[in-house]
């Protein structure tokens, strides 16, 4: 049972809408870029979870504050047997361990050993059990989503999850007959209410709507749709076909999101979408999820 679903904070969200639909100068593009990575990453494994069919309660991307500290988790999950913690990484290419960074074979360019960030959050979340007197075993994981990831020299540790594991990792799950009793339920509920919401560490670049791309993107994974036929839009990135009154709402929710200070009006949204939609369907979309205001030339919607 997912008790709490991943969900971007407002500020990402805004964040994704301006980068794909302008060019973000560095570094701002490759922060954008690694968030989005790792956000499709997180993603992949959310779906690998949703098939467990053991009695267990998911909770996805938490955010906690312990000890005047913040503790953020990709996922977690409370079985019979314990709580496990997921740092998910989805990292691509081939990587060297060592003790304090992981290498890329590639570039030699180097980053953090997420053993440290897993070590951090573990220690932080058993501080965290502690202060309410629960006493549920704990395990925690690095997983490594991307089948084009290889990491050499890799020590044999239980923490380590890569592709090939995956499915064995998910079956173990499966094979746990015991069900959950009330205090797993109430430590879920207790986290769930701990999270912290809408944790901004980004700032916002300036922008304006005159220098915004004006065209139809997919709302999974940000890639530019493409007319595929009749009402039918098509994603070739993450191969999702998107009827075109969906596409025109999610088109419409970037512009408000984006521009919150804008009245919504056909005119104005048959732009932002590239004028890749008639008027009138436009309209209808608007009028069927949105209450109109005013009259003639001066209506619009809100």
């Amino acid at each position: 049972m997912i008790i709490k679903e991943r969900e971007l904070s407002t500020q990402l969200k805004k964040l994704f809408a301006l980068d794909k639909r302008s060019k973000l100068l560095n570094p701002q593009t490759n922060s954008i870029e690694y968030r989005m990575k790792g956000y499709k990453g997180e993603c992949q494994f959310d779906a690998l979870i949703r098939t467990l069919k053991c009695d267990c309660l998911v909770l996805n991307d938490l955010m906690l504050r312990v000890n005047g500290q913040t503790c953020q988790i990709d996922t977690l999950v409370i079985t019979s047997k314990g709580v496990t913690i997921y740092e998910v990484k989805n990292y691509e290419g081939q990587f060297v361990y060592t003790e304090e960074k992981l290498k890329i074979l590639t570039t030699n360019k180097e980053i953090s050993n997420p053993v440290h960030q897993l070590n951090r959050t573990t220690n932080l979340f058993r501080q965290l059990m502690q202060e309410q007197k629960v006493s549920f075993p704990l395990s925690a994981h690095i997983v490594f989503i991307n089948n084009r990831f290889t990491l050499f020299q890799a020590p044999i540790a239980e923490y380590f999850i890569f592709p090939t594991m995956l499915s064995h990792h998910l079956m173990k799950l499966n094979n746990i007959q015991k069900s959950l009793n009330q205090s797993h339920h109430r430590f879920a509920d207790m986290l769930k209410h701990l999270h912290i919401a809408d944790v901004n560490y980004t700032s916002l670049p300036d922008y304006n709507l005159e220098d915004l791309k004006k065209r139809n993107f997919c709302k999974v994974c940000m890639s530019e749709l493409e007319h595929s036929h009749g009402r039918i839009w098509k994603c070739r990135d993450c191969n999702t076909d998107i009827v075109s009154h969906k596409v025109i709402l999610d088109q419409i929710e970037d512009f408000r999101l984006l521009f919150s200070d804008k009245k919504l009006k056909t005119g104005t949204i048959y732009d932002w979408c590239g004028k890749a939609f008639s008027k009138k369907s436009i309209r209808i979309v608007l009028s069927k999820n949105y209450e109109l205001k005013g009259q003639s030339k001066a209506s619009y919607y809100e």
